[in-house]
């Protein structure tokens, strides 16, 4: 076999899942090759032109803390910044951004092109079967061997688009679909299902009347997602967005010609996202609603399509028009590309372990959309997992799991694998049990130290946090030695605040406790206020205004974590355990968790239930422990 034909890891897919699975692999130190459909669709952003968002922006920034490169490529492309929910408290925060499209996806490609053991393909992967490696067959009849392989096919498979009665085969942005590598899932006996997404039209810019719109700015001092970027550096937004409104004119144009719509008239029996319906389908379901917002977001500083988020369709493309043209500053309104459904195959994610390798196929991973996720930041928080437990397994060590306490990542690859999708899954903060614990500033304090350990932190990213910690601490320290006593100038400033005055001395640590009491305030009032980021100032602010809540939710992790070392194996015979009833037995025996902390969190398994499984596990531990 020749040594071009054989790699250690293999990644089929270059979309946002393939390129952190691939350059995790290849920063590993392992030989990777990454297949792409066409080398022009390598990081592409075929919905909207952003990154990040609720709950979203708190995934880049966990990307970034375990040495993804996502973040890194936000900050070298962003058009338009903000951190959402300002108003309301730390744990709801998140980080947005407008992207230049183009530039987002030459960033992405030159990486992959010049990344060390990193080789990129264009081929369409037809077969994948199991020898004493993997083989990986091309269309044009080559075979590749890899260990390991990293199935990251986004929307691809079997894609079809939808447009009216219009439908044919094809992957996003009129990318040739994969047709044939499905076959190779039947033969290894992966189950799979079929979801539906969609993506709005693309307007003329200079078909708008942005002067009927009301205009979004972006934040005035921009945050970074990477913690590597240096805020001083990162620059000014260069792009404003826009929001309109659809109106009783919309509705009815939409409801006269529903019929119209494949999901309506029954074309489409795939499974849409609950949580980003099309246009149709809001009007449908929110009947009572008068209006619905649009997003009106640039594409890029060299293009004059804009992308219309909250728009997407499948509705005919004359239909389209008519609709478009009901709306405030949308009278003449240009489409330059049609919103459009597609329909894809997805592999059901319950199959996977939680490190994304196929429970009963050694050294095959999935990652990405293909696993029933919908949104950029979900696909590449999953290929920087697998990409990363990929180069592990090859190396026979341990693959890395991330808690449902750790990070937005492990809540979403939980889900995924233990409660399986039954429309595309997205990140969402009242799925995660600890978000006051994963907030968007705390990320690096969460997961660096296990990228680090798995090899993908470098030594200077390593001491940018090794500095923010100490930092911190030492503030911490700090505000509990310094007192504040009171004075009319102080006084007089919490006053202006509506902030209760000081009576008595102080320490700036109890002082922060208070409603209405900030760093901006402190910086006032304490003359030895130290030389630090602001960001340093963030995290010591929200650490002492959620200390209470944060050891409540310590304990409670605490608690659970001792079902953590109760493993489940997986040949474990759920149907002979005494009492446990019938529905966790078959949903138990179909997942097939880890250990009791998974089981806990399997749909329809009850306290109960873990109650009785923690009991038999504590015996078969005992059992054992005999034995020997």
């Amino acid at each position: 076999m020749s040594n071009y034909f054989s790699y250690d890891v293999a990644v089929i897919g270059a979309g946002h899942a393939g390129i952190e699975a691939s350059l995790a692999a290849a920063r590993l130190g392992k030989k990777t090759a990454v297949f792409v459909m066409n080398l022009d669709s390598v990081g592409n952003c075929p919905c909207s032109p952003s990154i990040g968002g609720t709950a979203k922006g708190t995934l880049v920034r966990e990307i970034d803390a375990l040495g993804g490169e996502m973040a890194k490529a936000t900050d070298a492309c962003f058009l338009n910044s903000k951190i959402l929910n300002t108003s309301k408290g730390a744990a709801s925060r998140s980080l947005r951004a407008q992207i230049d499209r183009a530039k987002y996806k030459n960033y992405m490609k030159f990486r992959l092109e010049t990344q060390e053991n990193l080789y990129l393909r264009q081929a369409e992967i037809i077969s994948l079967k199991k020898d004493e490696k993997w083989r990986i067959t091309t269309r044009f009849g080559i075979n590749y061997y890899s260990k390991c392989v990293v199935l990251a096919c986004g929307t691809y498979l079997k894609g079809r688009i939808h447009i009216g009665e219009i439908n044919y085969e094809s992957g996003p942005d009129g990318i040739f679909p994969s047709l044939f590598l499905t076959e190779s899932f039947q033969e290894l006996k992966i189950s799979t299902k079929r979801f539906k997404t969609g993506t709005p039209a693309r307007i003329l810019k200079s078909s708008i009347d942005f002067s009927k719109l009301e205009v979004q700015f972006g934040d005035e001092k921009v945050t970074p997602f990477s913690y590597d970027t240096d805020i001083n550096k990162i620059g000014k937004n260069k792009e404003v967005c826009h929001i309109a409104r659809t109106n009783k004119k919309t509705k009815e144009i939409i409801l006269k010609n529903i019929n119209k719509s494949p999901i309506y008239s029954g074309r489409i029996k795939s499974i849409g996202p609950r949580y980003c319906p099309s246009i149709e389908d809001k009007i449908v379901r929110f009947s009572d609603k008068e209006n619905h917002q649009i997003f009106v977001e640039p594409c890029g500083l060299n293009t004059e399509e804009i992308y219309l988020h909250g728009m997407s369709s499948c509705l005919p493309e004359e239909v389209q028009i008519e609709f478009y043209h009901s709306i405030l500053g949308f009278e003449d309104a240009v489409i330059m590309r049609p919103a459009y459904a597609i329909e894809y195959e997805i592999v059901d994610p319950i199959s996977l372990k939680s490190t994304l390798e196929f429970k009963n196929l050694p050294g095959l991973f999935s990652a990405g959309q293909i696993n029933g996720s919908s949104g950029y930041e979900e696909a590449a928080s999953q290929g920087l997992i697998a990409g990363i437990n990929a180069a592990l397994k090859y190396s026979n060590k341990e693959q890395i799991v991330l808690s449902r306490s750790s990070s937005y990542i492990g809540t979403l690859i939980d889900d995924l694998v233990s409660k399986g999708v039954n429309d595309p899954y997205r990140a969402l903060t009242s799925r995660a049990e600890y978000r006051l614990l994963l907030r968007l500033d705390n990320a690096d304090e969460r997961l660096t130290s296990i990228g680090r350990k798995a090899g993908l932190v470098s030594d200077n990213s390593w001491e940018k946090f090794n500095l923010r910690m100490e930092q911190k601490n030492i503030e911490l320290k700090r505000i509990k030695k310094t007192f504040i006593k009171p004075n009319k100038k102080i006084n007089e400033i919490l006053q202006n605040k509506k902030i209760p005055l000081i009576l008595e001395n102080i320490n700036i640590e109890n002082l922060l406790k208070r409603p209405g009491i900030n760093y901006e305030i402190i910086k006032k009032i304490d003359s030895k206020i130290p030389d630090i980021p602001d960001e340093i100032f963030q995290k010591v602010e929200i650490e002492v205004k959620y200390e209470g809540y944060i050891k409540k939710q310590n304990h409670h992790i605490k608690k659970l974590k001792e079902l953590e070392f109760l493993p489940l194996p997986y040949e474990t015979n759920y149907f002979k355990i005494p009492n446990l009833s019938l529905e966790s037995q078959e949903k138990l025996a179909k997942i097939r968790p880890m250990n009791l902390s998974q089981a806990a969190g399997v749909s329809g398994v009850t306290p109960a239930d873990i109650s009785i499984l923690m009991i038999w596990t504590k015996k078969q531990i005992g059992t054992i422990n005999n034995k020997i």
